[in-house]
C-alpha cells in the first residue's frame, strides 16, 4: 500500500470560485453565498487512485485579496501542486495568473501545475477563449481544463487529474535519488 499525503494550494483572485470549487470536490455542495476567504481554511479529501495507492490531499483555500499577499506566500511552502483558479467570464482574472504563477513558484518550487478556467455554466457571458487559456497553460507549464462550481462539470476530473500528476512527479524524483 502506498499512500501519498499532499498539500495543494488554490491560488487566484478574489470570487473566481476557488472556495467553490474545493466544497463541490470534497462535500459535494455549492452555495450561491459568496462568503470572502479570509487568510486561509483548508480541507482533506481521502482518495484511492488505484488499488493500492491512496492519497490524503490537503487543499489549502488560500484569499485572493490583496491584503493577504504577504501572509499568503508562507503557505506555499511544500506544496506538491498548485491550481490557480481564474474566471471565464472576467478576463482581468486570468491576466493576473502571471503574478500568482511568479509568486508560488518562488516559494513551492517546480511542482505540477492546474490552470482551471471556472464559471463555465455561465458560457454566454465568457471573455475568455479556449485558445488564449491554453497558450497561458502553455506558458506556465500546467495542464488547462474548465469547470463549473455551480453544476459540478470537469471538478471531479481536474483534481483526479493533478493527484496524478503528483504521483508522477513524485515517482519521478524518487527514481532520480
Amino acid at each position: 500500500m502506498v499512500h501519498y499525503s499532499c498539500k495543494i494550494v488554490m491560488l487566484g483572485e478574489g470570487s473566481v470560485g476557488k472556495t467553490s470549487l474545493i466544497r463541490r470536490y470534497v462535500e459535494h455542495t455549492f452555495s450561491h453565498e459568496y462568503i470572502t476567504t479570509i487568510g486561509s481554511n483548508f480541507l482533506l479529501k481521502r482518495l484511492e487512485l488505484e488499488e493500492g495507492t491512496r492519497m490524503t490531499m490537503q487543499l489549502w483555500d488560500l484569499s485572493g485579496q490583496d491584503s493577504f499577499r504577504n501572509i499568503r506566500t508562507q503557505y506555499y511552502l511544500h506544496s506538491r501542486g498548485g491550481i490557480l483558479v481564474f474566471d471565464l467570464t472576467r478576463k482581468t482574472t486570468m491576466h493576473e495568473m502571471d503574478k500568482w504563477y511568479s509568486d508560488f513558484t518562488k516559494k513551492a518550487g517546480k511542482v505540477p501545475l492546474m490552470l482551471i478556467g471556472n464559471k463555465l455554466d455561465l458560457e454566454h457571458e465568457r471573455q475568455v477563449s479556449v485558445e488564449e487559456a491554453k497558450e497561458l497553460a502553455e506558458r506556465i507549464s500546467a495542464t488547462y481544463t474548465e469547470t463549473s462550481a455551480l453544476d459540478g462539470t470537469g471538478v471531479e476530473e481536474a483534481f483526479l487529474d493533478l493527484a496524478w500528476r503528483i504521483v508522477n512527479h513524485i515517482d519521478e524524483k524518487r527514481k532520480a535519488i
